[in-house]
């Protein structure tokens, strides 16, 4: 049973789905296979060469079903000393003339386009002065002050840098910016595995989907 999921957000929720799996569904073996990001886990998905796929997506194909696993909403995160840091929440509008760490702006990208939404939004072109090829060197980035970096809350609670404070992003849900984790499966997989660990997966969310 094949499973793909991206980045450092949704490690604990492999690792507990795994723990589920081998106490309840022990005759299911578990082959686990991490992507930096979540469109080569669809990709994957869509050519038979995963079972089940983690990740946050603006299209899915008509041939996939999603379901919700975890919400999820956006932070930014800051070096310790930023003035921005103290903060309880801070507003997209505050971040106008920051400069920014980000996630390469590959197609389906979710980080990257949702940066470029919010500051649309707000009125301003945000200035990207780093590319990082992943979450964990943008937060070493950010820890070094090169800039901040646009990230999930799920992102947060997995940090361990002491010099990175994370703060919550206030109006990202006026501005229809979605970061929920879904899972993703074949919509005509009928395999009595794939659909035992997605029962798995669900129970052990339980997230009431829209």
């Amino acid at each position: 049973m094949r499973i793909t999921f991206p980045g450092m957000s949704t490690h604990p929720h492999v690792a507990r789905l795994a723990r589920v799996v081998r106490s309840q569904r022990p005759g299911i073996r578990l082959e686990l296979s991490s992507q930096n990001f979540a469109q080569p886990a669809m990709q994957k998905l869509v050519r038979s060469e995963t079972d089940i796929a983690l990740g946050r997506w603006d299209l899915i194909p008509a041939d996939v079903s999603s379901r919700i696993v975890m919400r999820d909403e956006l932070v930014v995160a800051l070096p310790e000393d930023h003035a921005l840091a103290g903060r309880g929440r801070v507003s997209a509008g505050e971040l106008a003339g920051e400069s920014f760490v980000s996630l390469p702006p590959y197609e389906g990208s979710v980080l990257p386009d949702r940066l470029r939404r919010l500051a649309h939004a707000n009125g301003f072109v945000p200035e990207v002065v780093q590319i990082a090829p992943d979450t964990q060197t943008a937060l070493a980035l950010v820890s070094a002050q090169v800039g901040c970096h646009l990230t999930f809350a799920s992102v947060a609670r997995n940090a361990t840098d002491p010099h990175v404070v994370f703060v919550p992003l206030e109006g990202a849900a006026e501005a229809d910016v979605d970061v929920d984790l879904r899972a993703a499966w074949r919509r005509d997989d009928r395999s009595p595995a794939v659909h035992a660990v997605l029962e798995c997966l669900f129970d052990d969310a339980g997230v009431e989907n829209r």
